[in-house]
């Protein structure tokens, strides 16, 4: 309970420094959208390919993913206060649903997942690269854990935007 505490401590001066002329719910829209179109790229086994071996897409993916999880603190301390105010079970599901991206997928998860799949990718292009079918076969063992993963993630994220167009945010 006192961690909760601290937490929206912490989020409520986030939500200070949030201008008041920017529309979190376009912002949020935005960030999905974005979001939805690397990780289409992501799970696939050429976009951790790229995710590997380029440090600019590399870095491109981690900022947006660390925007995201920014906004959703912002949001989370907005619907706190509406929650608070109004015991809306649409707020409450929407901060079930922030708290569990940002306690199960945060950024240094995200990292942490990928450096392993970008070792598991090494392995493959150094020891099944001119194997044929078992490379192949270990691609696509790959790209299903990878795809698991980012499809998971997305759909959070996909959730939480949907939540916040039936709140009314103040």
């Amino acid at each position: 309970m006192r961690h909760l505490a601290s937490t929206y401590l912490l989020i409520s001066s986030f939500f200070f420094a949030f201008g008041q002329d920017e529309d979190i719910v376009a912002v949020v829209d935005d960030l999905t959208a974005k979001w939805d179109k690397q990780a289409s790229s992501l799970e696939k086994y050429t976009g951790l390919r790229y995710y590997c071996t380029a440090d600019a897409y590399r870095t491109k993916t981690t900022e947006l993913l660390d925007k995201i999880h920014h906004y959703d603190t912002l949001l989370y301390g907005i619907v706190s206060r509406k929650y608070a105010d109004s015991n809306d079970k649409e707020a409450e599901a929407t901060l079930k649903d922030i708290v569990t991206v940002e306690a199960d997928y945060t950024t240094k998860s995200f990292k942490e997942f990928l450096q392993k799949e970008c070792e598991g990718y090494t392995e493959i292009e150094e020891n099944y690269k001119d194997k044929g079918s078992k490379y192949y076969k270990e691609v696509e063992k790959l790209e299903k854990e990878l795809s698991k993963y980012v499809v998971t993630i997305t759909k959070r994220i996909d959730l939480i935007d949907e939540h916040i167009h039936h709140l009314k945010l103040d």
